[in-house]
């Protein structure tokens, strides 16, 4: 578990989450194995998924610039 690291990602408008939501969801279940985790209610929401890869992590910020990724701190 020290390699993957806590985050949460949101989107910057309601069109960038509705266009890259489902590609988002693919690739944190693909790294996780889980396809359930905390989002709040929102439009567009910020959703706070398992501790995931550095390599799932880049691939999330490469998808667009509208969607947003912040590393927690421990």
């Amino acid at each position: 578990m020290a390699d993957k690291k806590r985050v949460y990602y949101s989107y910057k408008s309601i069109e960038a989450y509705n266009e890259y939501d489902d590609e988002v969801r693919r690739i944190i279940q693909y790294d996780t194995d889980q396809d359930m985790w905390s989002c709040n209610r929102a439009l567009p929401p910020t959703c706070y998924p398992p501790p995931l890869s550095e390599e799932c992590i880049r691939r999330v910020k490469e998808l667009s610039d509208d969607v947003i990724v912040h590393e927690i701190e421990d």
